[in-house]
């Protein structure tokens, strides 16, 4: 088994590098985020998806296990954390905020250059794929209603998941699998291309994010929050995965994306809906410190699923 220690100075401390480079960088000259977000959205994400599941062969068994292991999991957190909100005694708008810093996590810019770093086999990163697509989907449905179930419906959150160009690359990547249709190679090439671009331009971006956030340790709230996110999420992912009978390279990325710290679209849905914004900040940006702690120990221990 690799070491802790080697994990970290191998695969996360290479991920970390960007991500400050990023937050000294929006500190001495502000970035303009909100396009940096674009570029990836609409070109360099677009541009990986498309060529990783061309490449990839998923069979129908694994890809409806590893969707339904994922909303087993995401219905387990979520009961998790009403107990915990319960508990606390907290009032509706922290309860949302709460629950959807636990349920959603980064499994886009911070799970992308983590599992390219980690496996280098398109199969593993089509595993993660799918589990950034779930929670995308999830995030923009249950997420969305959980935040504001008043200013939005099912209807139009569900409709706004076929506004993203990734929903597209993925069904343009199947439908060239299942027709067997070859891609030109310049037009291949510059797939390529523009996927390379990701992996850096990401972990800029978070790090360019969180530039904008003001860290305080006194709010207790957001120290639960982590502890669920970073140490529960990843043992109720082992446990889905043993429960479920996933093994292998599957499960580990399931259980590493489920260790992710929380996602930064949990504070853009806490500002736009007035649901303790401070606290979604919060939690994204001390969850994503201290995941430099606790995903060494996470990768050591999947190694072992």
């Amino acid at each position: 088994m690799q070491t802790v220690s080697f994990l970290f100075f191998n695969i996360i401390l290479p991920i970390f590098i960007p991500i400050i480079a990023g937050y000294l960088l929006q500190r001495k000259f502000p970035l303009n985020v909100a396009t940096l977000t674009k570029i990836q959205f609409y070109i360099f994400i677009p541009a990986l998806l498309f060529t990783t599941i061309y490449q990839t062969e998923l069979n129908s068994a694994l890809l409806r296990d590893l969707i339904l292991a994922n909303l087993v999991l995401f219905v387990l957190l979520w009961a998790v954390c009403l107990i915990c909100a319960r508990l606390m005694k907290l009032d509706a708008g922290k309860r949302s905020a709460f629950i959807n810093s636990v349920c959603f996590y980064n499994s886009g810019n911070y799970c992308i250059p983590l599992i390219q770093l980690m496996y280098h086999t398109p199969f593993a990163f089509s595993i993660q794929i799918i589990v950034m697509l779930i929670q995308q989907l999830l995030t923009n449905t249950v997420g969305v209603m959980n935040t504001s179930s008043a200013n939005r419906s099912w209807k139009g959150a569900l409709l706004e998941n076929f506004r993203m160009p990734m929903t597209y690359a993925v069904l343009i990547a199947l439908l060239c699998r299942w027709l067997s249709i070859d891609v030109p190679k310049p037009l291949w090439t510059s797939f390529e291309l523009m996927a390379q671009g990701l992996v850096p331009t990401a972990l800029i971006t978070l790090g360019a994010q969180l530039a904008s956030t003001h860290l305080y340790l006194r709010n207790f709230r957001v120290l639960v929050s982590n502890a669920m996110r970073l140490l529960v999420g990843p043992l109720l992912a082992a446990a889905v995965c043993w429960m479920w009978g996933i093994s292998g390279v599957v499960a580990q990325v399931m259980v590493i994306c489920a260790a992710a710290p929380s996602a930064v679209n949990t504070v853009l849905l806490a500002i736009e809906y007035r649901s303790d914004p401070e606290f979604a900040s919060q939690t994204v940006f001390l969850s994503t410190l201290l995941s430099a702690l606790t995903m060494p120990v996470v990768i050591a221990l999947v190694q072992y699923l």
